[in-house]
């Protein structure tokens, strides 16, 4: 099973060390925020676990964790003599997160109902990165036929979740100081 696992980037692509760059920097953003940040201890807290996802994202980025979890399960499918099924299995599994996905987010727009807007914006960067992690994890065809490949010399693959992470990044940069800090 872990022999057709490569814990690392198969085949280096510029994109993937992009994306690996970009979460930490979105990751340094977030701390910064949530160092110059207002007194509401939530806000604080929400740019640390800002901060420790990106850098999550990063290092299943550069292990290929979900291609490991992949195998696992085509692994555990073929052992048990479900393969056949896996697609059924496959369907119910991606209906399950998205219902999951959808009450997690419904919970955390309630949770940030008074935050500041930059990190309610952060939010919605997470949910673009979180919905494109569960489209993949649908392992949608037409949609690998189209994010995997080249149009005009760019890996369509990584656009998607550089755009969540630019946002999450944005929401970093716009959040506002503490009065204290502005007046020095």
């Amino acid at each position: 099973m872990v022999g057709e696992w490569q814990a690392s980037i198969a085949p280096p692509q510029m994109a993937d060390w992009v994306t690996i760059a970009a979460c930490l920097v979105a990751a340094a953003m977030s701390m910064r925020a949530a160092a110059r940040g207002t007194s509401a201890a939530f806000e604080r807290h929400f740019w640390q676990f800002a901060a420790g996802l990106l850098v999550l994202l990063a290092i299943n980025e550069l292990l290929d964790l979900h291609t490991l979890i992949t195998i696992a399960g085509r692994t555990h499918a073929k052992a048990f003599g479900w393969y056949g099924a896996h697609r059924a299995a496959q369907y119910a599994f991606v209906i399950a997160l998205s219902g999951v996905a959808a009450m997690a987010g419904l919970a955390i727009l309630w949770l940030t109902r008074r935050a500041d807007h930059a990190v309610r914006l952060a939010v919605v960067g997470f949910a673009f990165i979180g919905l494109f992690a569960l489209l993949r994890a649908a392992s949608f065809h037409h949609l690998d036929d189209f994010l995997g490949g080249r149009t005009f010399r760019i890996d369509w693959s990584s656009v998607p979740e550089m755009v969540g992470i630019g946002i999450v990044a944005s929401a970093a940069a716009i959040y506002p100081r503490t009065p204290d800090m502005d007046a020095s």
